[in-house]
């Protein structure tokens, strides 16, 4: 007798998944993909963090905007280009001031630019944000910044104050019972904040920094020697030929091109290091008077943590040269210099990212 048998394929039966299922895991799949960046919205410059790529952007925090039409010329690095080389109706403008929002609009088109370059236009899902911001921003400043964050494309954004975003990415052991005392002086301002058991006890910020020096020295220029300087001529000086302490450099001569406050032509002009030092004192000296006042109010037990483990500096200031030496000098306690000081905050904003189910901080 011969039985006819089915075919293999019908012997068995398998259950479908559901498409729904299906999908919801192809999109969680996707939405972990890196859909989270770390920013560091500052005065001077912006920073933006990928967990998978590190330091994705490094952009000046400037827009070029027509005054007429209130629409975007460039934004970042090649805004900051244009200082001094546009004409009516085409504007500079900073939307970020001391720290905070100064025009949110302005400050929305300029994040929604470079949230989009970080991400290169390939992410599908509104990114989750970790946004610094100053420890003294009041909760209508905090708000705007959520604002901004939200209307430039962000999903949910969480708040971090720089000082602690700072000390996790120096790397400063901010968990235990131990004060640690962060400076950071960025362009617009000069951050103190006192550290312990992850929250901050003490702060204070002042609307003097990088920006200050750059404002000194030009107003130097303009004053003993009639000659007129850029922002970017003033921010280069700085930067290459800038100290704090009187030693260093040993009175390097520099010669700079101006502009004649009298005649209006090209001028040259030689001036010394020593010189360029006391351009800037003045700004030097008002960050070291509210140090000394901050270190007043700090509690004893405190400043006894403080003298053993030292004073960390970051922020674009803490590049001065001699910065460390005259603090240290000022304030008889052992002063260092963040291994990574531009990155300090932005790499704190990736430390959240990435073990944010392990930390126990207190977000803002």
């Amino acid at each position: 007798m011969n039985y006819a048998l089915s075919p293999p394929d019908k012997w068995f039966t398998t259950t479908s998944q559901p498409l729904f299922d299906s999908w919801w895991k192809t999109l969680k799949a996707l939405h972990h993909l890196n859909n989270a960046i770390g920013i560091d919205l500052g005065t001077s410059n912006t920073l933006i963090y990928s967990p998978t790529e590190g330091v994705v952007l490094n952009e000046a925090s400037i827009i070029a905007i027509n005054q007429f039409t209130q629409t975007p010329i460039s934004v970042g690095n090649t805004a900051r280009q244009l200082l001094g080389r546009t004409c009516a109706p085409i504007v500079i403008c900073r939307p970020v001031r001391n720290g905070v929002i100064a025009d949110l609009k302005l400050t929305q088109t300029m994040l929604q630019t470079f949230i989009r370059k970080a991400q290169r236009g390939t992410r599908i899902f509104r990114p989750r944000l970790v946004l610094s911001c100053s420890c003294g921003a009041t909760s209508i400043e905090r708000d705007a910044l959520i604002e901004a964050a939200i209307d430039a494309g962000a999903r949910d954004v969480v708040l971090i104050d720089e000082p602690i975003a700072a000390a996790l990415g120096i790397g400063l052991p901010i968990k235990k019972p131990k004060g640690n005392l962060i400076i950071d002086i960025g362009g617009g301002t000069t951050e103190m904040a006192v550290i312990c058991s992850s929250k901050v006890i003490n702060s204070q910020a002042i609307p003097i920094a990088g920006d200050s020096f750059n404002t000194a020295i030009i107003d130097h220029m303009r004053k003993i020697h009639q000659v007129k300087i850029g922002e970017l001529m003033a921010e280069s000086l700085k930067i290459q030929f800038g100290s704090a302490f009187d030693s260093v450099f040993n009175d390097r001569s520099m010669e700079i091109l101006g502009v004649n406050v009298g005649s209006g032509l090209p001028q040259r002009l030689e001036i010394n290091s020593s010189e360029l030092r006391d351009a800037i004192s003045t700004p030097l000296h008002t960050i070291a008077v509210s140090l000394l006042k901050f270190l007043e109010k700090i509690h004893p037990e405190l400043v006894s943590d403080i003298a053993e483990r030292g004073i960390m500096v970051t922020g674009g200031g803490a590049l001065l040269s001699g910065i460390d030496t005259f603090l240290q000098d000022l304030t008889h306690l052992p002063v260092h210099i963040a291994p990574n000081p531009l990155n300090s905050v932005v790499l704190g904003t990736g430390m959240i990212l990435e073990y944010e189910h392990q930390s126990n901080f207190c977000f803002t």
